[in-house]
């Protein structure tokens, strides 16, 4: 009987000891699916952050992308807005047209101490070596309109292919006609022929920079050709009906506000035009020899919004070419470069600009 009871006693004893074993033994199953959802979690929520980065970095990219994109295109801007911005040692120029900004200028950024000497000391430069370095002969020619004298001279030059050569007689010096008026004048008078000066100093006009001019002013057509297609307005008949006949435009001889048996510079001329044409001074860079005797400074011009610009900078001459209803071509020489385009570029046709006359073919003015 006592054996019978330890039996059955130890038999108890080994149940329980099974009992806390088993529940005390990991379930290799059970860790395993808890640690796969927990990793699954895991991965599930590190794929959402990626996601989440990969759409925020491709958005961010998108942006970039985007960014870099109107950087490369011209801002729109409202037709006829002016502007200025400085960049790389130049003050660039700029209006709006059709809805883009268009370059009309640029200066160097130390050249504008000499403007701003220019303007507040009423500083004038020294122009007695203006005609220095030319070894042929000079004659003159006296405006009778009013008396005002210029030097000129007979030019042989060859075209930019160099196929062909020709001799004509053309100023030393920029035309001074017509009646000074303030910059920033908006009310005009047809019947008088009206020029700005260089900072509104008329020794400048009377000092062989000339007169500043609109292209239609310097055309001596009406004002309202500076802003309309010359051939769609009566007031501009005579310039476009010239124009017309002519075999090209940049042959076009056109009086303009030159006097009697003179006419404004035309494209073909410059064309001959190459060679050493700079004078010796006022050019802060490149300034040549006037072995041409054309002696070409660096008068600048003014812009409405901008003002007066390019003293010592930049020449440019009006030609007889209209563009469009907006611009008309310039002659253009910079200090920045060695070179000028002699072929003509764009500007707007209400920029105060000089010219230069050549005499025409049959003038019976003589050399002596």
């Amino acid at each position: 009987m006592k054996f019978l009871i330890a039996s059955l006693f130890l038999l108890a004893l080994l149940a329980a000891c099974g009992d806390e074993t088993s529940s005390s033994a990991p379930d290799p199953i059970g860790e395993i699916s808890s640690s796969s959802n927990e990793e699954l979690g895991s991965s599930s929520s590190v794929a959402e952050k990626n996601s989440s980065s990969s759409v925020s970095g491709k958005n961010s990219s998108s942006s970039v992308v985007e960014s870099s994109s109107s950087i490369e295109i011209n801002p729109l801007c409202v037709d006829g807005d002016t502007s200025i911005k400085d960049s790389y040692g130049l003050r660039r120029y700029r209006t709006c047209r059709n809805g883009r900004w268009d370059m009309d200028s640029s200066a160097r950024l130390d050249s504008l101490d000499s403007l701003a000497a220019i303007e507040k000391n009423k500083e004038h430069p020294n122009m007695d070596s203006l005609f220095a370095g030319y070894n042929g002969k000079y004659f003159e020619f006296e405006d009778p309109r009013d008396g005002r004298k210029y030097r000129y001279l007979k030019f042989e030059g060859r075209s930019e292919d160099f196929d062909a050569f020709t001799t004509f007689y053309v100023m030393a010096e920029n035309l001074n006609y017509g009646k000074m008026v303030p910059s920033g004048t908006t009310k005009f008078d047809d019947k008088v022929t009206e020029k700005l000066c260089y900072v509104d100093d008329e020794w400048f006009c009377d000092n062989h920079f000339g007169g500043l001019y609109t292209w239609a002013e310097a055309m001596n057509l009406p004002k309202v050709c500076d802003s309309v297609e010359v051939s769609r307005n009566d007031a501009c008949k005579a310039y476009a009906d010239s124009a017309r006949n002519s075999e090209k435009m940049r042959t076009i001889v056109w009086q303009g506000i030159c006097p009697d048996g003179w006419h404004i510079m035309n494209q073909r001329e410059w064309l001959y035009a190459g060679g050493d044409i700079r004078s010796q001074i006022l050019w802060e860079k490149y300034a040549g020899r006037n072995a041409s005797g054309l002696a070409i400074i660096p008068t600048g011009d003014w812009v409405k919004g901008i003002g007066f610009s390019g003293v010592r900078e930049l020449f440019v001459q009006w030609m007889p070419n209209e563009s469009n209803e907006e611009n008309a071509k310039r002659i253009f020489i910079s200090s920045i470069s060695n070179t000028f385009d002699n072929k003509g570029t764009s500007g707007g046709k209400n920029m105060f600009q000089p010219v230069r006359c050549v005499m025409d073919a049959h003038n019976t003015l003589t050399e002596d």
